[in-house]
């Protein structure tokens, strides 16, 4: 099996796990609560016991109350921070965000659209395209400077990613309109604004991005066809050194170790190991 479509049912199926509660309801007639599982990527429980915590949504949590972790946040993160640290930090953004999910969906569909738009435009691109990927390390020490300065997680106002789940699963809608504007970009404009270079949460994942057992690695031997520039969802750029042949292994902690660059290479050169 392809390794990107691979990814595409975990994701499918990671949204199926978030929205089974709902589904439990509807066909039981019991509280959501109640099911084994339950909860948001921000924070869920299973069998009403363990509870797991994305380890950013905790930091927030908090510089944002000021107060000493608990036991139990505390055991919550460290469960899912050892298994992205584990990995690679961001899988988050490549294998779980489903806001990443979406944004690939509309990149696919409004590819036609877009080929009209840079035909009549002449190449010209919008000046963002050029901010730099890691912009969004600093949206994430400004989103924890700011939750500790009003006492708030500020991330959790305009999340776009807690709006899919809380739409879908807690009826509350906030955060909609910055989802909402990730798509109408994605739709319009080329460079995936929002997951490579604004997104706090892959801010996060980008800085312990550089910490873990496995990376894309390769065999030597490329012919500079670009097939795998082309096609990277995280940046292009952090191929460049595996492209020269300077380094044979992508260090950058930008990599969601997503596959989709070891399926578009036509020397089959690059694999993802330990």
């Amino acid at each position: 099996m392809r390794l990107n479509v691979a990814r595409h049912i975990v994701q499918c199926l990671v949204l199926a796990l978030f929205l089974s509660p709902v589904a439990f309801e509807l066909f039981t007639g019991a509280i959501p609560g109640d099911f084994f599982f339950f909860g948001t990527l921000a924070s869920s429980t299973i069998f009403g016991v363990l509870v797991l915590v994305d380890p950013f949504a905790a930091l927030e949590s908090i510089v944002a109350s000021r107060q000493l972790p608990t036991i139990s946040l505390l055991v919550g993160t460290a469960t899912i921070l050892v298994i992205y640290l584990l990995i690679r930090g961001r899988i988050f953004c490549g294998w779980i965000c489903p806001v990443n999910l979406i944004v690939e969906v509309v990149e696919f569909l409004a590819r036609p659209l877009k080929r009209i738009m840079y035909k009549e435009s002449d190449g010209e691109v919008p000046f963002f395209t050029k901010i730099n990927r890691r912009t969004k390390v600093v949206t994430t020490l400004g989103v924890l400077i700011l939750s500790a300065l009003c006492g708030i997680p500020v991330f959790e106002l305009f999340s776009p990613v807690g709006a899919v789940f809380r739409g879908l699963i807690l009826g509350a809608f906030v955060g909609t309109w910055v989802l909402i504007a990730v798509v109408i970009f994605e739709v319009f404009f080329p460079g995936r604004l929002w997951c490579r270079k604004l997104c706090p949460l892959g801010g996060f994942y980008q800085f312990i991005g550089r910490i873990g057992f496995f990376s894309v690695k390769s065999k030597g031997g490329c012919i500079d066809c670009d097939a795998c520039k082309k096609v990277c969802i995280a940046d292009p750029s952090i191929l460049d050194p595996v492209i020269a042949e300077t380094d044979l292994v992508v260090r950058s902690g930008d990599c969601m170790l997503c596959g989709k660059c070891l399926d578009a290479c036509p020397k089959n050169i690059l694999d993802i190991k330990a």
